[in-house]
């Protein structure tokens, strides 16, 4: 039999429920819109990469569907992260009045 102490004991992390109603962001909220930001900026990068390579280099065609593709996840993925950053900064906003 083995004896463990109160503070060894391995506990399920509390977390906080996300609040519709409240006018304030969480601290998750908050965490979870930055993440997303971030991976959104890295996908919109390699985004501009191919194109770079495809249309530059590869001289690819600019009406070709592949690239109305990437031009289409690419667009989508910046109006996103746009529509975040604007939620994050009226946050921001409220925080400091």
């Amino acid at each position: 039999m083995i004896f463990h102490y109160g503070t060894e004991i391995p506990t399920r992390p509390v977390t906080p429920p996300l609040d519709e109603q409240s006018p304030r962001l969480t601290e998750k909220e908050t965490e979870i819109l930055r993440a997303q930001i971030r991976r959104n900026s890295r996908m919109a990068h390699d985004y501009l990469l191919r194109l770079d390579l495809l249309l530059n280099k590869e001289k690819y065609p600019q009406n070709a569907v592949f690239i109305k593709k990437l031009r289409r996840k690419l667009e989508l993925l910046m109006d996103e992260n746009d529509t975040f950053r604007k939620v994050l900064w009226s946050d921001l906003q409220k925080g400091r009045s």
